[in-house]
């Protein structure tokens, strides 16, 4: 079953600001919760290749994504890692030279087990953790 995650916030931050956070992979262990090890694997502009390690009610689990930067947005897709499936986009946008909307959208899909143990709350719950710790990183 795919679940979706739709996030947006308007920051009194420039946009270069609010996405040097999203595109700074290798700080991500520092500021989101769970996070115990971020890794920047391959750069070959405009792509990047990372991996994520995370520690999460006692069990390890990891994601390496491929990363597409451009100007105002990152696309992420699960290379390996807990999905079936990942996809991810954070898109920054100028509002004015003093602030910017930053925005996530996701679709993914939970192993079959692991989809029917966990509840829309808690993916919300736990995306929005993850989401505000990138905006509290930018402001």
């Amino acid at each position: 079953m795919k679940r979706n995650i739709h996030f947006e916030k308007f920051l009194n931050v420039k946009k270069h600001k609010a996405l040097e956070v999203v595109q700074n992979f290798n700080e991500y262990s520092n500021f989101i919760p769970g996070c115990s090890g971020a890794e920047l694997i391959k750069r070959d502009f405009p792509i990047e290749i990372g991996r994520l390690e995370f520690n999460i009610l006692g069990k390890e689990y990891f994601i390496v994504s491929e990363n597409t930067i451009s100007d105002n947005s990152i696309e992420i897709n699960q290379i390996e890692g807990p999905f079936d499936h990942f996809k991810g986009i954070w898109t920054v946008k100028t509002l004015n030279d003093k602030s910017c909307s930053i925005n996530f959208d996701a679709e993914f899909e939970l192993p079959f087990l692991l989809n029917a143990i966990t509840s829309q709350a808690l993916v919300d719950k736990f995306s929005s953790t993850i989401i505000e710790s990138f905006i509290n990183r930018a402001t």
